[in-house]
């Protein structure tokens, strides 16, 4: 005998999409949900980018200036707010940083296009992923409202 409500009653229905709170969706998002939060996630996958397929594995090989960059990103949010903005806003900076890193991945990428670093599978995942993280950081920078 199987069970065709796979764990609902037959009286529970789903919620329309209508009804559903943004609010509650949210809630448990964190920090990622804006345009801040998206470069600084930005961030956080090119570190991890480099240290594993940079430093590690010696698969696929990122510019200098890329970790500290992210690193930038990744920390700036995190640091006292009064102190950073007494250099400038904490958005525009951000926006900064992420406009920084999709220039760096503009440029990475037609490296790895030139001189061919998609010979291994390590280098086709380490460039996969820092790919993915230069379109965070570039769909975060357009989010942030300066």
């Amino acid at each position: 005998m199987t069970d065709e409500s796979h764990g609902m009653d037959a009286a529970e229905e789903p919620t329309p999409i209508a009804d559903h709170d943004d609010a509650a969706v949210l809630e448990g998002a964190g920090d990622f949900t804006s345009g801040e939060g998206l470069v600084a996630f930005a961030g956080m996958v090119l570190l991890a980018v480099w240290v594993i397929f940079d430093l590690i594995a010696d698969t696929y090989a990122m510019d200098n200036l890329v970790p500290v960059v992210a690193a930038v990103a990744l920390l700036l949010p995190r640091l006292d707010r009064v102190r950073v903005e007494s250099i400038q806003p904490l958005p525009v900076l951000m926006k900064l940083a992420g406009w920084a890193l999709v220039l760096l991945g503009i440029v990475d990428f037609l490296i790895d296009v030139r001189f061919g670093f998609y010979d291994t599978i390590g280098g086709i995942i380490g460039a996969l992923a820092a790919y993915a993280g230069y379109v965070m950081a570039f769909l975060g920078a357009r989010q942030i409202e300066v």
